[in-house]
């Protein structure tokens, strides 16, 4: 509380001073929530992959003359590679749209999954609004919830898919992973919508096409070795996932460093000023630094009276950068949501805590220099300034 009352006394001084600080509280707010909703993406991203690979069908033996023959080929070797539990087909089509299209955030699909399947990824298509998929649904479709505000697509409305009518019947949990911008189908009518993607010039797939497949290694096989495997079967791609997952570890840790850092030095700015200030306020203080070590003050008393001072700045401006930041992301991220694009930043008490818990150590770091010049004064010399 003296701490508090002290700089009441210099208004315009601490509030400037604050203000420093908060700027830099609010740029490491802003950078500690967009580091911890990247985090997130890239966590749930790579659990989608964990201990699958992927393998799709490339498109120029999907869409060559003859495709029947190549992809039934293909599955055919790839139920027999060695390592290969079991392989599920997946249909797999781009979406196409003004609205998504132009939205941030990974690309739009129409995903045609099989009923088992289905019940294995529960968690990526738990339905907020509405319902599941039944096993005879046809012409039925679940939506992603940045899909649906993207193209304004809810509940009982009908959506257009390459010149079919599909009725939203389910809006999807939010899960920050692909499905949130996805198309969700039952797998015979995917089925359909992949053969009418085939230009009528070449052969026609098979009456049950698939553009890829979701391969379970049998236990103790190593994921990368199979993805090679995979790889070289004519028609047939495949990555290691967990080479996936490390490159955008990667990437992100760049990201990190960078931003953080950009954070870093608006924060010391502020801690500049800190310094500036405290120390203009030992200068302004000392016949008050040598009245209370004459009546008995320790230097250890002193050190802590100004150090409470710049730990008080920093608590002040750490809470107005806080409240500043969290407001200028939730602004963001809810102009996203209505748009249907990525919300890129994640409110939570872990970045708060670290951003005010910084704010106070950097400025009580920058006012010890400061306070440590004041405890040492001599009584006799402070009281003859």
């Amino acid at each position: 509380m003296t701490a508090l009352r002290d700089l009441a006394s210099r208004p315009a001084r601490t509030f400037f001073t604050a203000a420093g600080i908060a700027i830099g509280i609010l740029a490491l707010t802003v950078v500690g929530s967009l580091a911890e909703r990247l985090h997130t993406i890239v966590a749930r991203s790579t659990a989608l992959n964990t201990g699958v690979v992927f393998a799709t069908i490339r498109r120029t033996a999907l869409f060559s003359s003859d495709a029947r023959a190549t992809v039934r080929a293909a599955y055919a070797r790839l139920v027999k590679t060695d390592g290969v539990s079991a392989a599920v087909p997946q249909v797999l089509i781009p979406y196409e749209s003004g609205a998504v299209a132009a939205r941030f955030g990974p690309p739009s699909f129409v995903f045609g999954i099989p009923d088992e399947q289905r019940s294995v990824r529960r968690e990526l298509l738990a339905v907020a609004r509405g319902r599941g998929l039944a096993r005879l649904d046809r012409r039925v479709a679940l939506v992603g919830p940045d899909f649906a505000a993207a193209e304004h697509e809810g509940l009982g409305d009908v959506l257009a898919l390459q010149g079919n009518s599909f009725e939203v019947v389910g809006v999807l949990e939010k899960t920050f992973t692909v499905f949130d911008a996805a198309v969700v189908v039952p797998f015979a009518d995917a089925q359909d919508l992949l053969l009418q993607a085939v230009p009528p010039s070449l052969a026609s797939l098979p009456s049950d096409p698939i553009s890829a497949f979701m391969v379970v290694p049998a236990r103790g096989v190593d994921v990368g070795l199979l993805a090679r495997r995979i790889g070289l079967i004519d028609g047939l791609s495949a990555r290691d996932p967990r080479e996936l997952a490390s490159a955008v570890r990667s990437t992100l840790g760049i990201f990190d460093a960078i931003t953080f850092g950009a954070a870093l030095i608006a924060l010391l700015v502020g801690a500049f000023s800190v310094v500036n200030t405290m120390t203009i306020a030992v200068t302004e203080r000392t016949r008050e630094i040598g009245v209370r070590k004459a009546i008995g003050a320790t230097d250890v008393d002193i050190l802590a009276t100004f150090v409470a001072e710049a730990a008080a700045i920093g608590a002040l401006g750490g809470i107005a950068g806080i409240v500043l930041g969290f407001a200028v992301v939730a602004a963001i991220d809810a102009r996203s949501a209505a748009g249907g694009n990525l919300q890129l930043f994640a409110i939570s008490p872990r970045v708060a805590a670290g951003a005010f818990a910084f704010a106070v150590a950097l400025s009580a770091a920058a006012g010890f220099v400061p306070a440590l010049g004041a405890a040492r004064l001599s009584p006799t010399a402070a009281l003859r300034r």
